[in-house]
């Protein structure tokens, strides 16, 4: 009876075990079971019957102590099996054994190019990288080949650069390689050639063919050349490659109109000279400024003396104004107009400081105080300024686009000036012939529920500064067109006041270079006493400025294509102020 209870117990504690081992540890692994090989039909055949080796029945184990069976899940473990072989590694995918071998063969001609000669054929390390990128990307499949001959979309690149001339540029310089004939060596430099080529012409096309600062250090504009990887992709994708390298062209209205006239004038058999090249002139240097003027903005044309406000595609208003002298001139830029400054307050710059006023004081201690100027010292520095008031040389309103050259539209006392011809006055600021006007004309479009009225803000007018904000800023567009098109339609052209035509055919003639994005140099603004922000004012160029003495100078310009103008400023009984 004890050795029936002894197994009973030993049966219980071994079925213990077995419910106690976990579900996952019984699990079979297919994977590593090893299934040996079955025979071909054929081999047994040709074998014959298979004779079957007497199978011999492994031993059962038992329980230590007991004649009862060890079950099957409690066995020692079966050795691990060997891991898996490691998959061989596949071979490498040739990236050009789907191309023609035409394509091929070019193709491999193209990786050997970018790896030894591409700093040699492209213009920067940037576009030099775009273009090793790019092909990269397509694994080194032509651009401009298919099956070794020119495709539709070289053809269309090279139509549109032979036209270059409608576009007021040289073709003569956009000239496409031929692929006609070639070895493969020769059709990988071509393919190559060309897609620099077209690289050039729409960055030629958008941004101009140099730097503006070749023309003159008194601009500051956008003159954004295009990303050559935007038109390397872009032409890839276009259904019409000449298209998408047209899109590359001025989209300002002023331009496509200068086009158009220059197609006319060639249609009448103009091809240089007169005419034809100021129109050229002026069409480089609209590539110059930004794509879209703004749907608000303020254009002013300076040899046309005029200032036009424009909103949703129309003229609002526009008006009279005078501009810099040719030895100040007004510069060409673009920026945004930020606030209104009702009743300002003249900070005289420090060149007219230093050079103007504190040798007069010198000679007359009582000058300053005659002119209603007032001057502190500042760390040491002289500083004058003009309080508010009818006299102030800013008269009653200035308008506030904040720039390094620290020039802005402003009021004037001078109001006889308005009725000369040419009107090439100031220091480089424009002076307004109806300020209140033009501050109702911008505040209601910037603020179009407050209803302003130059009225309205005659009213402000007083001793106190005060700043109307453009919630929305106002671009401003300086402009120099010597050639446009008027109301209806007519080319219109102006003097080379500032010798600016003379000096941009010049550059276009001798002048190549790489248009770089630069840093746009921003005014420091620190904060007033009415709690907004001003921009202070550089010392390097003058916002305005006052002259001491009367003076007649008579100022010269000498374009390459027309005669002197003098320029005779109105004889007055007190001292002309210049602003």
């Amino acid at each position: 009876m004890r050795n029936i209870h002894r197994n009973r117990i030993l049966a219980g504690t071994a079925l213990a075990l077995v419910l106690a081992i976990p579900v996952g540890a019984m699990a079979i692994d297919l994977n590593k079971v090893a299934f040996a090989p079955m025979a071909a039909p054929v081999e047994q055949a040709q074998q014959g019957p298979v004779q079957q080796a007497p199978v011999q029945a492994a031993p059962v184990k038992a329980l230590p102590g007991t004649d009862l069976p060890l079950p099957a899940a409690i066995e020692a473990p079966a050795t691990p099996a060997a891991p898996a072989t490691a998959v061989e590694q596949a071979t490498p995918v040739d990236p050009l054994a789907a191309l023609d071998p035409a394509d091929r063969a070019v193709a491999e001609k193209l990786r050997d190019l970018l790896a030894t000669k591409a700093d040699k054929l492209f213009a920067s390390k940037k576009e030099r990288a775009a273009v090793e990128a790019f092909y990269q990307k397509r694994n080194l499949v032509p651009l401009w080949l298919e099956k070794g001959v020119e495709n539709a979309r070289a053809e269309a690149v090279t139509a549109k650069m032979k036209s270059a001339d409608t576009d007021g540029l040289e073709a003569s310089e956009y000239k496409a390689p031929s692929f006609a004939g070639l070895t493969p060596d020769a059709l990988a430099e071509a393919e190559l050639k060309l897609t620099r080529t077209v690289l050039t012409y729409a960055r030629h096309l958008q941004a101009g063919r140099f730097p503006y600062t070749r023309v003159s250090r008194n601009i500051e504009l956008p003159q954004a050349a295009p990303e050559p990887a935007d038109i390397l992709d872009r032409i890839a994708d276009a259904a019409d490659a000449g298209k998408a390298l047209d899109a590359y062209a001025p989209q300002q209205e002023p331009y496509r109109k200068l086009k158009a006239m220059l197609a006319e004038l060639r249609k009448a058999g103009a091809t240089k000279g007169g005419h034809v090249d100021t129109i050229i002139a002026n069409m480089e240097r609209w590539r110059w400024y930004p794509r879209d003027l703004g749907n608000a903005h303020v254009q002013v044309n300076l040899p046309d003396f005029t200032l036009k406000v424009m909103h949703n595609g129309q003229q609002a208003w526009t008006t009279r104004i005078v501009i810099g002298k040719p030895s100040m001139p007004t510069p060409m830029l673009s920026e945004t107009m930020k606030y209104i400054t009702v009743n300002p307050t003249w900070h005289v710059p420090q060149s007219i400081v230093q050079n103007e006023y504190l040798p007069a004081l010198a000679q007359d201690p009582t000058v300053l105080e005659r002119m209603g100027l007032r001057l502190t010292y500042v760390g040491g520095r002289a500083e004058i300024t003009q309080p508010p008031g009818e006299t102030n040389a800013l008269g009653r309103l200035r308008f506030n686009f904040p720039n390094r050259f620290s020039v802005y539209h402003h009021d004037t006392q001078d109001k006889h000036l308005f009725a000369e011809a040419v009107r090439a006055y100031s220091h480089g600021c424009m002076r307004v012939q109806d300020p209140a006007k033009y501050a109702e004309v911008l505040l209601n479009i910037a603020r179009p529920r407050e209803h302003w009225t130059a009225e309205r803000i005659k009213g402000m007018f007083g001793s106190a500064e005060q700043d109307l904000q453009l919630p929305t800023p106002i671009w401003v567009h300086l402009t120099y067109q010597t050639a446009f098109a008027d109301g209806a339609g007519k080319l219109q052209t102006r003097r080379d006041l500032y010798n600016l035509d003379a000096r941009t055919l010049a550059a276009i003639k001798s002048e190549r270079g790489i248009v770089e994005p630069t840093e746009r140099k921003r005014e420091p603004e620190v904060a007033t006493g009415a709690g907004t922000t001003k921009t202070t004012a550089r010392p390097a160029r003058p916002a305005a400025q006052t002259t001491l003495y009367q003076m007649q100078p008579t100022y010269q310009s000498q374009p390459s294509y027309q005669a002197p103008m003098a320029y005779q400023s109105p004889g007055h009984a007190r001292p002309l102020i210049y602003r």
